[in-house]
């Protein structure tokens, strides 16, 4: 999709990091955002920072856990704007822990939801409306590196990582077999400074438990993690040259492909996992 001016962008997560530094890129492409967000204090915030920058702008309070709330995203985007180009399912957590044990199922479904089927949600909800419109249109579904390398002790984020790349993957190729004119992409960072990290914060009520010792020295690790990664805005550059050059897939971080490959490679030689933590 080489021309962006004028064109809209529904992004999800649009509060803070990626989802906010897309926003940002996409609004001085000269592109009519509409973005979305579970936190409503910070999207008024970063709503504010747009609109300052003359950007026109929509914003929506969203569960993307929600299939209706998403419809409804769609249906205000339209009324705004008209018809969307560009779809950001942006909007993730972080979570970590065992397989074993079945204490965490609840935490589990939680961090599946949000990360998986928010993006399948959006899938199911914008495409065919960009299918129809065929004035050129993009897909873009936030994954990770943990969709390419399972880490040990992050198995919730990792298995929806893994799916939303399978889904994409999917995607692209029935796009191309159906010849739609819509572009898709996935983005698989490794870590990148934003407040994944801090994802409990939106846990609902009852799913919230008490640090223990073991969660708290997990974060601490993933804290340096984060803080040690590339910036946001950077990400979002490569995102902006993803869908301008019709590039499937983004991988923002050159020192963490070879695990890629060394994964790859360790599948046709059968080769067991190592017991790793990170990429």
């Amino acid at each position: 999709m080489e021309q962006l001016a004028g064109k809209t962008a529904v992004i999800t997560g649009a509060a803070s990091g990626i989802g906010l530094a897309m926003a940002r890129r996409f609004g001085a492409e000269g592109m009519n955002l509409v973005v979305a967000d579970i936190e409503p204090a910070p999207l008024a915030e970063a709503v504010q920072a747009l609109e300052a920058k003359g950007y026109p702008v929509e914003s929506f309070d969203i569960d993307v856990r929600e299939l209706a709330q998403i419809q409804a995203l769609a249906a205000a985007a339209n009324e705004r704007f008209g018809n969307v180009h560009l779809l950001c399912n942006n909007a993730g957590v972080g979570a970590g822990g065992a397989v074993a044990g079945v204490d965490d199922m609840e935490r589990w479904r939680w961090t599946i939801d949000i990360n998986l089927w928010g993006v399948i949600y959006g899938c199911k909800t914008f495409l065919p409306a960009m299918i129809e419109h065929g004035e050129g249109a993009h897909i873009v579904n936030t994954a990770s590196m943990a969709g390419h390398y399972a880490s040990a002790f992050m198995g919730a984020y990792n298995v929806s990582k893994f799916g939303v790349v399978a889904l994409s993957e999917t995607m692209s190729r029935e796009m191309q077999v159906a010849g739609a004119n819509v572009g898709v992409s996935v983005l698989c960072p490794a870590f990148v400074q934003t407040g994944i990290a801090d994802s409990a914060r939106n846990l609902p009520a009852e799913l919230y438990e008490e640090p223990t010792e073991e969660s708290t020295a997990m974060k601490q690790i993933f804290d340096a993690l984060v803080a040690g990664g590339i910036q946001a805005d950077v990400v979002a550059a490569a995102v902006c040259d993803a869908v301008i050059n019709d590039d499937f897939w983004i991988l923002t971080h050159e020192d963490a492909k070879p695990a890629i490959t060394g994964r790859a490679n360790d599948i046709v030689t059968n080769v067991n996992p190592l017991p790793n933590f990170g990429f």
